[in-house]
Formats: C-alpha cells, sequence, structure tokens
C-alpha cells in the first residue's frame, strides 16, 4: 500500500493585534470619553480627575492584560482629542518588549488634537529584552492653538541580566505635523545590538535614554534647562533646545540608569505643565 505524503504543516501566525480608539471633548465643562473601542491587548481604566487644581483634565491608563509586547504583535492607538479638551493619558507600567526570534512588533500610536486642546502622553520607560526587534511609529497633529506634551523613555536593555545593547532592533520615530499636513518634525531613536554605545551619537557609559517634546506656542527653552540645572546626578548628559519650525521645545537626557532618565523627562514635563496648566502633574495612583 502506498504511502501518502501528508502536506506540511501550516505555518502559524503569532501575535495579537489590539488596537485603542479613544475620543475625548469638552461636556458640561469637562473633559469627558464620548467614544471608545478596545480590542486585544489593549485597555483602558476607568477615566478619573486628579488634579484639584485642573479638574476638567480627564485622566486616562492604558493597560496591557498581557504584561508586555511579544513577537507578532500589532498595536494601534488613536486617541482624538476634542476643541477645548485636556487629556492625560499614561501607561500601567512599563512596557516590557519580550524575545521575539521569528516576527518584529509594531506599535502605532496616531493623536489628534484640536483647537484650544491639551495632550500629554508621557508612557512609561520602553524595557527591550534580549532579542527583541519593536518599531514604534507615533505621529501627532496638532493644531496651532494646542498644546502636546510627549515622552519616551528607553532602556538599552536588562543591565541587571546583563542584557545591555542585546535586542535586535529598537526604532522609535515622533512626528509632528499641522491638521494641513505641514511637517513641524520628526525625531528617531534608534538602537540596536550591532551597534555600539560608544559610537557617536550614541549613549557612550549610558544605559537609558529619555526625550520629552513639548508642542507649544510661546514657550522657552530655559523652562527645560531649569529643570535640568535641578538634577545632579552623576552620569547625566542633558540638553533642550527649540524645536524646527517653531513647534515648541525639547529635551533629551542620557542616563546611568533608566530611574535617573526618567526623573529628567518627569521633572521636564512638570515645570512646562506648571506654566502652561498653573498646576504640577498630579502623583501618581501606583504605590
Amino acid at each position: 500500500m502506498p504511502v501518502t505524503e501528508l502536506p506540511a504543516p501550516a505555518r502559524i501566525e503569532r501575535g495579537d493585534i489590539g488596537s485603542l480608539r479613544l475620543v475625548v471633548d469638552r461636556v458640561a465643562g469637562r473633559s469627558r470619553i464620548v467614544d471608545l473601542e478596545c480590542t486585544g491587548p489593549v485597555q483602558v481604566l476607568r477615566c478619573q480627575y486628579l488634579d484639584p487644581g485642573a479638574p476638567d483634565i480627564a485622566s486616562v491608563t492604558i493597560a496591557s492584560p498581557s504584561g508586555g509586547v511579544l513577537q507578532g504583535d500589532r498595536l494601534r492607538i488613536a486617541v482624538e482629542v476634542r476643541a477645548g479638551a485636556r487629556l492625560m493619558l499614561d501607561t500601567q507600567s512599563a512596557t516590557r518588549l519580550y524575545r521575539m526570534p521569528d516576527r518584529p512588533a509594531r506599535i502605532e500610536a496616531r493623536f489628534d488634537v484640536g483647537v484650544d486642546a491639551w495632550l500629554e502622553y508621557v508612557p512609561d520607560p520602553y524595557i527591550p529584552f534580549a532579542g527583541s526587534n519593536t518599531t514604534i511609529d507615533t505621529v501627532a497633529t496638532v493644531d496651532e492653538t494646542a498644546t502636546v506634551l510627549l515622552g519616551e523613555v528607553v532602556a538599552c536593555g536588562r543591565v541587571a541580566r546583563g542584557e545591555v545593547f542585546r535586542m535586535r532592533a529598537f526604532h522609535s520615530t515622533v512626528t509632528a505635523v499641522r491638521p494641513g499636513g505641514e511637517l513641524l518634525f520628526s525625531d528617531a531613536t534608534i538602537l540596536e545590538a550591532d551597534l555600539s554605545p560608544s559610537d557617536p551619537g550614541m549613549l557612550g557609559p549610558g544605559t537609558a535614554l529619555g526625550s520629552l517634546y513639548a508642542i507649544a506656542t510661546g514657550v522657552d527653552p530655559e523652562l527645560l534647562r531649569g529643570a535640568i540645572r535641578g538634577h545632579t546626578a552623576s552620569g547625566l548628559n542633558c540638553g533642550a533646545s527649540t524645536l524646527p519650525n517653531e513647534a515648541g521645545i525639547w529635551l533629551r537626557v542620557v542616563a546611568e540608569d533608566t530611574a535617573a532618565a526618567t526623573s529628567v523627562v518627569a521633572a521636564g514635563r512638570d515645570i512646562v505643565r506648571t506654566a502652561l496648566v498653573g498646576t504640577a502633574t498630579p502623583a501618581s495612583r501606583r504605590p
């Protein structure tokens, strides 16, 4: 009896597809969620109002039941902040980028910030595990009268485990445009296993990189320089300047550890927020 050859098993496509669509509008003097849709490993916690000095600002936390980003994941965040609304968006914890031997992961974030609107998005740090391969693409469409604070902190790996520059790749691009499509700026952070930390433009002896972009009119980079001067930790290399096209101001820090980089970015956020809103960033609800 002839032996029948079995077909090769179908390739199993790994990875989740997750999305968040969030729309915030100003209703009866407060910023409120008017549309919300979550799918896959992207969820949000209940909207809160954490700042007594600015009680109209809605605070929303993005959560992930999976605890991190896995190979093949495709995650998309789309947030609209309508005219006059104000939103503070954060994350539940650091984003762990797990080992990805077969397929890379991709995260897309799209923010549409309307007339006289306000958005803060300063997520907890990204931690690339050895073998991870992640691309993050962030685009903010910002009205000329709006204000957006975007922050990012990335570690060069799990330092305590000796995983320094052991990721396959970490590519993150932040782009800001006007509603008509005019490019304000685009900035990229690229970390790869075959790059040397000592190369020009890299981290040197640092193990973490932080960035803060304050997209607003009429702000002075001296604000951020004041935040930098308040930090005396060893191993810090910081700078602040204006963004192209009079888009606002920005800060970058290279630090010996993730905690120090996070602290500088938080200080910059705090000082800009105080200058523009009149109150400091509310304390985290996490212990």
